[in-house]
């Protein structure tokens, strides 16, 4: 019978006093880095929020409308900044990734058919390698699959033929050709 919660054990791996250093490191940096800036940001956003609802809440005070206003501007000056920033970091990676390419062809030459072509060009390459196969195959299966279909549409435009003469007799009509059809013109050959 076993017990609830199951006992505890010790342990058998001890971190090294480096590891555990370098974990000191990593959690000071974290909160210096990221919870810092998260709660003065947050801090500055709950004072912004408070000033408008008082504002809002305090109409009989003059300039109120004007002071909304501001807070109101001032919240989206904030929020257009690190807006600009992370689009311009796009531009600014993708040059730096270009450039970083650039130096490094320079100390591996490629060689080769593929030598400096980009993922998008060997892409589209090989669509274009399916779409000729897919052709060439096209080529050889359509004349097989198309022989069925026409000989069932001869077969059935014979026994159309065939039931047409069968029942020419029947119909009273003298005007029809040899074959059993009927003339276009209305001349009775």
């Amino acid at each position: 019978m076993e017990t609830y919660p199951p006992p505890y054990h010790e342990p058998t791996f001890g971190p090294s006093a480096e590891q555990l250093e370098r974990d000191q490191i990593l959690r000071r940096r974290t909160r210096l880095y990221i919870y810092l800036p998260l709660g003065i940001v947050s801090f500055i956003a709950v004072v912004l929020i408070v000033l408008i609802l008082i504002g809002l809440f305090a109409p009989g005070i003059v300039g109120t409308a004007a002071f909304i206003s501001a807070v109101a501007d001032i919240i989206v000056i904030l929020w257009i900044i690190p807006m600009i920033l992370v689009v311009s970091i796009l531009p600014i990676t993708y040059i730096a990734y270009f450039v970083n390419r650039r130096q490094k062809r320079k100390l591996d030459p490629q060689t080769g058919p593929l030598a400096y072509r980009s993922r998008l060009q060997v892409f589209l390459w090989r669509i274009q390698l399916f779409m000729n196969r897919t052709q060439v195959k096209t080529d050889e299966l359509a004349p097989k699959v198309a022989e069925p279909v026409t000989e069932f549409n001869a077969i059935l435009a014979y026994l159309g033929a065939w039931l047409n003469i069968l029942i020419r007799p029947f119909r009273g009509n003298t005007k029809h050709e040899r074959d059993g059809n009927h003339d276009r013109y209305g001349n009775g050959t």
